[in-house]
């Protein structure tokens, strides 16, 4: 016997809703987690090698942190036009647009026979990187607001994986272009596998062109969005919520801290106990970042949606950014791989709930019109830490002390949890 609905049309209308948003999240959710990983392997790829192949070309080590830079100043600058973008005509096309520029992007980088042709394809990068935000949109559109920690956690371990997988691959084919015996690629041993990437790319986009289905519904887009794109009309919109405002500030503040620590640590490991052997070292730390993606991908791949039904996403938000800051502040008084080890987890753990539940929490808070731009913001903010996180870390391992980075991180993990704690 079927019990009947007691609020009428109403009730039976967002039943249907929830049983379209979970066939969608069936349907779509596999095929943005291969799109998304994809996209990360071929952007871990260059990270082995990009140091090197800049100095190549006989630029200085600070060219090296420029065009780090450029990369996130580019996000930071357009992350936000594509989110309000996918919010007017879709994730799809976006999403496309994106894996198109990467193809251009990649074949540039490997292709470039000059310093400032390395610069357009890493700034190329960096305009089109638009799958992240995108796809957290997408899964924002197919997922019920109690799933979408889980939702969102699928998309962390997809980025953990293509960065566990991209850069050992990347190690691989620069040591093999040798070996091929290509006039190309013994005059550029770098360009195999930013071409690796470009093809990488170039399935992708065949593939998402093939399969992946429109997540956003016609009547839920946002029809009157405004001919500009100026960025800051388009970043003043997304933060007109106080609680977006707040999310976005943790967010901005946690990755900042973050980036701080990524920035210094093969540098600090080196200080404090790395082997005098420059490529075995680099070699640890390669596993080490490997370990911390393994964690990310165990708690993101189902953990955190269990754990986000039971405690909240914002208590897993919390714990993880004082996770977070523990394990910085300990991390100057490392001296063993092991306490190293010990940290890094702690640091893994952290980021691995902190990332898909402030995503989730932006998500929910911003109106369903508007997701994609909210996100999209939330992406620029981050590409911003990536931008100013770096610099920060330098000087204050240079300037004041080797564990002086980790100290300032934790201190603003911590005020990510304050801001993190108020309501509006």
């Amino acid at each position: 016997m079927v019990e009947s609905c007691p609020q009428g049309p109403t009730c039976m209308l967002r039943a249907s809703r929830v049983m379209t948003r979970s066939r969608g999240a069936r349907l779509v959710l596999p095929i943005l987690f291969v799109t998304v990983f994809i996209d990360l392997v071929g952007f871990g790829i260059i990270i082995p090698f990009l140091a090197y192949y800049v100095e190549s070309f006989g630029a200085r080590a600070a060219v090296v942190g420029l065009l780090m830079s450029s990369y996130s100043l580019a996000q930071f600058l357009f992350a936000p036009v594509w989110g309000r973008l996918s919010d007017r005509i879709g994730r799809r096309p976006i999403l496309l647009l994106g894996l198109t520029g990467s193809v251009v992007g990649f074949t540039l980088f490997g292709l470039a026979g000059t310093l400032w042709l390395l610069f357009v394809g890493r700034v190329l990068m960096g305009i089109f990187g638009a799958t992240i935000p995108t796809a957290q949109a997408a899964v924002a559109d197919v997922t019920a607001p109690q799933d979408r920690a889980r939702g969102m956690g699928l998309i962390g371990a997809a980025i953990g994986l293509g960065f566990i997988l991209g850069p050992a691959l990347g190690g691989l084919l620069s040591n093999l272009s040798g070996v091929l015996r290509v006039s190309l690629f013994e005059r550029n041993p770098y360009a195999l596998p930013c071409l690796a990437s470009a093809a990488l790319a170039a399935l992708n986009l065949i593939a998402a062109a093939m399969f992946l289905p429109e997540s956003l519904p016609r009547e839920r887009r946002d029809t009157h969005l405004a001919e500009r794109f100026s960025r800051f009309e388009l970043l003043s919109r997304g933060l007109t919520d106080r609680r977006l405002r707040l999310l976005v500030l943790v967010y901005f503040l946690f990755m900042l801290g973050f980036t701080m620590m990524e920035a210094t640590l093969t540098l600090f490991i080196e200080r404090r106990i790395g082997p005098p052997d420059h490529a075995q070292l680099v070699r640890r730390v390669g596993y080490l970042f490997g370990f911390i993606g393994i964690i990310q991908v165990a708690l993101q791949g189902g953990l955190v949606g269990r754990l986000a039904r039971v405690f909240g996403e914002r208590n897993l938000l919390v714990t993880g950014c004082v996770a977070t800051a523990l394990a910085l502040t300990a991390l100057p008084m490392a001296d063993s791989w092991v306490d190293i080890y010990g940290c890094s987890f702690g640091l893994a753990f952290g980021l691995g709930l902190s990332q898909p539940s402030v995503a989730s929490l932006i998500s929910r808070a911003a109106p369903p019109q508007t997701q994609g731009g909210a996100l999209g913001v939330s992406q620029s903010a981050a590409s911003l830490a990536r931008v100013l996180g770096p610099a920060m870390g330098g000087a204050l391992f240079q300037q004041v002390a080797p564990g002086a980075p980790y100290i300032v991180a934790a201190g603003l993990s911590l005020a990510a949890v304050v801001c993190a704690r108020l309501r509006s």
